[in-house]
């Protein structure tokens, strides 16, 4: 089968630890589906900090604005030039809140097979796109909460699809000496801060627990409120092959969701832990039960009292770590990997 697949890249020289484009578009080669990408990059003008510096420069937010329109343009005229060329038989868009709804038209009227798209982000904080979602064959979501609302929006076929780990990047490693000194520590969290992440890594720290964090904003004011000035922060943003090298050198994995999956819905962290081999300490969400076992390949905490409570008491017990990590593993490996999920979306697509 011939698949279309759009999505965005990250900025240039900017670090990605979730590369989705990639991930699908390996998952579906090993299938012996052909992949045709059409790739958008995201703008550094639309950047939060750089915006707020242009608003400081006369004129420079109009010549700003009138760069990405012709921007957008450009890449409009791409992606309806490609759907011509290959006239697939399935085109997947990855989220694809970028794409106006008269392009999507143009786009299905011009391939042989359905509309697909598939989300791993809350939808609603798209607002303008959630018209657009009507216009999509089949819409794919990694949350069963938003399945009624998005069928209210008239989406006319909705699934649920969870999100995956690729497996080819994220395993067990041997590594060296050098790395263990680099990225070793009782308790990882690779993660962008957010206000409910911060009492869950406070209680630990507190704890006397060596925990290491790697990501964005936890240097901000806010952050080092939270943490009450403690320094946790490892490293910034990193990408996937640093990101493994850190979930091979530690004890204990941390995984705290964000607010758009508390309703339901793993995000890729928890997988991504297990694929590696490590031991995840994970907030508990609705849902979870039908992905992974508690207590058995995932453990799960309901505060941060209780996320300190249960890290000292693994940190004691390797063997109890190992036991969990491994059936974890092995459930992801048979269940949760981007191969799965692209056989389960084609199998899908197909219906009518």
């Amino acid at each position: 089968m011939r698949v279309l697949l759009v999505g965005s890249m990250p900025r240039r020289l900017s670090a990605q630890n979730f590369r989705w484009l990639a991930y699908t578009a390996r998952a579906l080669r090993r299938l012996g589906h052909t992949v045709i990408p059409v790739t958008y990059r995201e703008s550094w003008a639309s950047s939060q900090a750089v915006t707020q510096q242009l608003e400081r420069i006369p004129g420079a937010s109009r010549t700003v604005a009138r760069y990405e329109q012709a921007r957008q343009s450009w890449w409009n005229r791409q992606l309806v030039t490609a759907t011509r060329r290959a006239r697939p038989d399935l085109v997947l868009v990855l989220k694809g809140d970028a794409l106006p709804a008269d392009l999507l038209v143009q786009v299905k009227r011009l391939a042989r097979g359905p509309l697909v798209t598939w989300w791993v982000d809350d939808p609603w904080r798209c607002p303008a796109f959630l018209p657009s979602l009507a216009l999509f064959d089949h819409v794919f979501i990694f949350d069963r909460s938003y399945m009624p609302r998005l069928a209210s929006l008239g989406a006319a076929r909705v699934h649920f699809l969870p999100c995956a780990c690729d497996e080819t990047v994220y395993r067990p490693y041997q590594l060296g000496a050098w790395q263990h000194r680099r990225f070793g520590c009782d308790i990882s969290f690779v993660a962008w801060y957010f206000p409910e992440r911060g009492p869950v890594v406070r209680a630990l720290i507190d704890g006397g627990l060596n925990v290491g964090i790697w990501g964005g904003q936890w240097e901000s004011s806010e952050a080092r409120r939270a943490l009450n000035g403690v320094q946790a922060l490892r490293g910034s943003a990193i990408n996937d092959q640093i990101a493994v090298q850190i979930y091979n050198a530690c004890k204990i994995g941390l995984n705290v969701h964000q607010e758009q999956s508390r309703l339901g819905g793993l995000n890729t962290r928890t997988f991504e832990l297990l694929a590696s081999g490590l031991f995840p300490l994970i907030d508990r969400v609705n849902g979870l039960e039908e992905l992974l076992t508690p207590d058995a390949e995932v453990v799960c905490y309901t505060s941060p009292e209780e996320a300190r409570t249960l890290a000292a008491h693994y940190l004691a017990d390797p063997t109890a770590r190992t036991r969990v990590a491994s059936r974890g593993r092995e459930r992801v490996l048979a269940e949760h990997t981007y191969v799965r999920r692209m056989q389960t979306l084609c199998e899908l697509s197909r219906t009518t």
